[in-house]
């Protein structure tokens, strides 16, 4: 009977191959899974592709064996593909950690490393926190500035947090780097004095006018009073003063 289930994966017809798998619900045999995964990509079919979600979730088998074959849609360039890996890989949560370590976070592509921090973010585990934090002195800017972005999800680790952004205040150099220093600690609600310190010393190194409105933002989140006058006379220079004297407002209220 499996056996014919099975022939049905290689099925031309797709409905077909989605009832197969389906039918395949909560099986543990690795070479069933491999079977499914090699269902899915042959199909390119969103229904397909769906139902291999649910078998993925319902897999009773040897977990590694899953996360190992799941991280292989990464070889892929179809997004669809990469999407489920990222969603299965994150609703397993510290399961697959190693192996997302070891074939993500240490890959020489830094897309791969960003995969990496998608399915860290969603994990929210002190480990998925370490992991972040390894990555957030990345050689891509793209993958430094999403490890600090992402630090808002660890809400449960507000310590650790306040401590990795501490250590990399010092190293902020554009204006996107200012910009998402400023979103992360603000919506992040890192409401903590600590960073008040390297902050102030940031700013009295940093002399671009733009750069200097993201650090002031900072400190008026923070409850820094004593640079208002100079957080609006800063604004005033780049347009912004409505914009200071509303975060002021905002963030005494």
């Amino acid at each position: 009977m499996k056996e014919e289930i099975l022939k049905k994966l290689n099925s031309e017809d797709k409905n077909e191959v989605r009832e197969a798998i389906l039918s395949l619900a909560g099986e543990s045999d690795p070479n069933i899974a491999r079977a499914v995964i090699e269902a899915v990509v042959n199909s390119k079919s969103k229904a397909v592709l769906e139902a291999g979600k649910s078998f993925f979730l319902s897999y009773k088998g040897d977990p590694e064996v899953l996360c190992n074959e799941i991280i292989k849609f990464f070889n892929y360039p179809e997004p669809k593909l990469r999407q489920t890996a990222i969603y299965i890989l994150s609703s397993k949560g510290e399961t697959c950690i190693d192996v997302i370590e070891k074939n993500l976070v240490q890959h020489k592509d830094h897309n791969m490393r960003k995969f990496a921090l998608d399915i860290l973010a969603n994990v929210r585990t002190r480990k998925a926190l370490s992991l972040i934090e390894k990555l957030i002195n990345d050689e891509s800017q793209n993958v430094r500035m999403s490890a600090l972005e992402y630090l808002r999800n660890f809400s449960d680790f507000k310590d650790e947090v306040i401590n990795i952004i501490y250590k990399l205040i010092p190293n902020i150099k554009d204006t996107y780097e200012f910009t998402t220093l400023a979103s992360t600690v603000i919506y992040g609600e890192l409401n903590d004095k600590k960073l008040a310190e390297p902050i102030r010393e940031k700013l009295k190194a940093t002399t671009d006018p733009l750069n200097k409105y993201w650090l002031y933002k900072i400190l008026i989140f923070l409850g820094e009073k004593d640079i208002y006058e100079e957080a609006m006379s800063n604004g005033e220079l780049i347009g912004m003063r409505e914009d200071v004297e509303k975060d002021i407002r905002i963030f005494n209220s």
